[in-house]
């Protein structure tokens, strides 16, 4: 990593990110593995819920709900408010009303989630490398029908520009510290989630 990047990196914060969440649908479900569904729907649990503590703005995306369906419940049912939209691009920016949901943020940086990650997860990021955002693929929060799949659409992200973290380590480098309350709402988070996957 570059002494450019690590900078760049170390300029996030809650007030300048967004957080996209692409096609988590449960028609996807059977062409995956269960187990793996099951941890990245937690992480995009507790990731949906601090965005919500923090104020991070949220977009969503569903890919061709007449025919693939909604979003998974629990994480329809925390999204709350936050715009979800309908589309047939496999990338995100292939979408008017995504790209008019992305410019009203303005944030510079981008947080991703979703599936699959080799489709539509790989072709919205390098898209939005492409306007300039940077972009941080959430890796335990993407998922795809095969590790091979999953692996190869993470190496061609993070060979594009896009950084590569998992859940933890962003949440905790965006608090810094243990003495305020978004602290103990995650520490709560993390200990549900793992009362959930035991």
């Amino acid at each position: 990593m570059t002494s450019q990047n690590t900078n760049q990196w170390k300029q996030i914060t809650r007030d300048n990110f967004l957080f996209v969440l692409i096609d988590f649908q449960e028609k996807f479900f059977p062409i995956l593995d269960t187990q793996v569904v099951k941890l990245t729907k937690a992480n995009i649990l507790v990731l949906t819920k601090m965005f919500k503590t923090l104020k991070v703005p949220m977009i969503g995306t569903e890919h061709y709900v007449k025919g693939l369906g909604p979003t998974e419940k629990d994480i329809l049912a925390a999204w709350g408010d936050a715009p979800m939209t309908d589309k047939t691009s496999f990338s995100c920016c292939g979408d008017d009303k995504f790209l008019e949901n992305l410019e009203k943020n303005s944030r510079p940086f981008v947080v991703v989630a979703g599936l699959e990650t080799q489709i539509c997860v790989l072709q919205t990021v390098l898209d939005l490398l492409d306007r300039r955002y940077v972009v941080i693929v959430l890796e335990d929060a993407v998922i795809s029908s095969t590790k091979l799949k999953w692996q190869n659409g993470l190496e061609l992200m993070k060979e594009a520009g896009a950084y590569i973290l998992d859940t933890e380590t962003l949440l905790f480098y965006l608090l810094k510290r243990a003495d305020t309350p978004e602290f103990k709402l995650l520490v709560k988070l993390l200990k549900e989630q793992q009362a959930g996957l035991s």
